[in-house]
């Protein structure tokens, strides 16, 4: 659940306008649609929502392609908003407006200021007292209660010995409206402390440079299983989150298993061998050769991870029998080395989830350059004594499911990879993982071990 500092003082709650808007939205599971009921723009409503979750500290809907989804604490905060909305439409109904719109409709049109105003009013009997308890001045209070009475088109203040107050009429609208305001108020305080069942969440941590397709994929199969269900995902390298396992702050590490089948406190299932791919950009001039030699690559920069890394072994192992090309950048950085390629004719080392992850982008190919190293083991990293929940053991099976898939798909040959990665639009790339991810009829193939490159002319 992301979370946004705020401050709680009265000022920052929400107006019944915003609470409207937010029930409207939920309702539909679409901001078009909610936006022509509340005869509002697209953008006025979107901004809406957003001020509120920023209001709120909180993210209330989980926006897709296919509609605007209320998330687990926002289920919770509608089922207040609509208790509130309901208070509201009562309160309004009782001013007997002269204006020939729906009792909803004028209670959203009451702001904050004019509801703190009124109730000032109703409780200290006088304009001018009312003025001096809430700190502003007389003329600035007048102005938001005869805006109020003018918009509700109803009759709320009456000359008294005393001065203005409020009508009958008024002061029972007055209480039905601090009825609200301290609705509103909890509803509030419950949204900001709320917390999810912890039998529903999923935590887990991933190494640097994760498997983001296999997670994203198995994560989207638990919401279609368990739709209350939340998943965290921690990144770190792998002491780091080998102490977090130790302390149970996650319930499984994902990534390059360390000491597969040593590990003394802990059980690493094997998930699949990952394999690399030399990658360039799409409008590389190498990704318009059917056949690239290892002196070719030679002839360019490249951008790496530091050495120890995987991706970097893999590199080492392509330029096995011949001095390799100095790396002009080292990092672990996906986005730089995205933006690296896309801006220069360089050339780097990608595993295969990472480059399904990234096709979908459409900035990135793969090279018909055969890698000869099985690579390191992808797994599933657990303390000895778990037992995972039913949610936790559905993300295991769905996570196990998607590996096997991507298992299967990454044994096609480099000069097929590249081929089928070339005539992929970014649209294309997207749907095509997503297929690639749901299937498991195919067993996984056994992969035979490849020998060194060799060196070649050409």
């Amino acid at each position: 659940m992301r979370r946004i500092e705020t401050t709680a003082s009265e000022k920052d709650l929400p107006s019944i306008w915003q609470l409207r808007v937010f029930e409207t939205v939920a309702r539909h599971e679409n901001v078009t649609q909610a936006s022509q009921e509340l005869l509002r723009s697209q953008p006025a409503t979107t901004s809406c929502v957003a001020t509120l979750e920023a209001m709120l500290g909180v993210a209330l809907f989980e926006r897709s392609p296919t509609g605007t989804y209320l998330t687990p604490v926002g289920v919770a905060a509608l089922v207040r908003t609509r208790k509130i909305l309901q208070f509201a439409e009562e309160a309004a109904q009782l001013v007997g407006s002269t204006r020939k719109v729906s009792p909803l409709a004028l209670a959203g049109s009451i702001t904050r200021t004019q509801m703190r105003c009124l109730i000032a009013i109703e409780e200290c009997g006088s304009f001018r007292a009312a003025a001096r308890m809430l700190g502003i001045t007389e003329a600035s209070l007048q102005r938001a209660a005869r805006t109020l009475e003018q918009n509700l088109g109803g009759q709320l203040y009456r000359h008294t010995s005393t001065g203005i107050n409020t009508t009958e009429v008024g002061s029972e609208f007055a209480r039905r409206l601090k009825l609200v305001s301290s609705q509103i108020s909890a509803l509030a305080e419950t949204v900001t402390s709320y917390e999810f069942p912890k039998e529903r969440t999923v935590t887990l941590g991933v190494l640097l440079l994760d498997p983001t397709i296999l997670i994203v994929n198995a994560i989207r199969s638990l919401s279609a299983q368990f739709p209350d269900a939340r998943v965290v995902v921690l990144s770190g390298t792998y002491e780091t989150l080998l102490n977090k396992l130790l302390r149970g702050e996650i319930d499984f590490m994902l990534g390059l298993l360390k000491q597969p089948g040593k590990a003394f406190d802990f059980v690493e299932q094997p998930l699949y061998h990952e394999r690399y791919c030399v990658v360039a950009s799409r409008e590389h001039p190498l990704t318009r050769r059917n056949a690239i030699s290892v002196d070719d690559l030679t002839r360019y920069q490249w951008v790496l991870p530091p050495k120890g890394s995987p991706r970097r072994e893999a590199y080492e192992h392509i330029f096995a029998e011949t001095t390799p090309p100095p790396a002009s950048i080292e990092t672990y950085s996906l986005s730089t080395i995205r933006i690296t390629l896309y801006d220069a004719e360089m050339l780097t080392v990608l595993s295969w989830t990472e480059v399904l992850s990234e096709r979908r982008f459409g900035f990135i190919a793969p090279l018909p350059v055969e890698v000869p190293w099985d690579g390191p083991i992808v797994g599933i990293t657990t303390k000895r004594d778990w037992r995972p929940n039913d949610v936790q053991a559905a993300f295991l099976h769905h996570l196990k499911r998607n590996a096997t898939a991507i298992a299967g798909e990454s044994t096609v040959e480099p000069a097929a990879l590249a081929v089928d990665a070339a005539a992929l639009t970014p649209e294309a790339a997207g749907e095509a993982d997503a297929q690639s991810a749901e299937s498991t009829e195919s067993p996984t193939p056994r992969r035979k071990r490849k020998s060194p490159a060799r060196k070649t002319r050409g």
